[in-house]
């Protein structure tokens, strides 16, 4: 993915030139312009970079969507919903079982010690 590209998509959405982040990374305009291009900046410059242009390091790369769309033709991508709701009930049923399953053990326990006085 074109780095490079989406921070232009991003800055001229948000109608600011290259120059503002460049003053802003405190950088000059043609290694910014490198580093991006080239895909060789520091991780530690694309989250100030992300911070700049408040959207969310991910934006960057490709995950097989387009993970940057502007305003008009939707919001910013990150996990969908779905996912969250899929691994949030998944999560919810793994509690009920472990609560269910500590509940045998004490339950087995307490046949265990009315056996042994037996």
């Amino acid at each position: 993915m074109d780095i490079y590209a989406v921070v232009k998509a991003i800055l001229k959405e948000k109608k600011r030139p290259f120059t503002w982040l460049v003053r802003q990374m405190d950088m000059t305009s043609d290694g910014l312009k490198l580093a991006l291009k080239n895909e060789s900046i520091k991780y530690r410059d694309i989250n100030r970079v992300a911070g700049f242009l408040e959207v969310s390091p991910y934006t960057f790369f490709d995950a097989g969507d387009k993970p940057y769309k502007t305003e008009e033709s939707s919001n910013l991508t990150a996990e969908s919903k779905n996912e969250y709701s899929s691994l949030k009930n998944s999560l919810k049923n793994c509690k009920e079982m472990s609560a269910a399953l500590k509940e045998q053990i004490k339950d087995k326990e307490v046949i265990i010690a009315l056996l042994k006085k037996g």
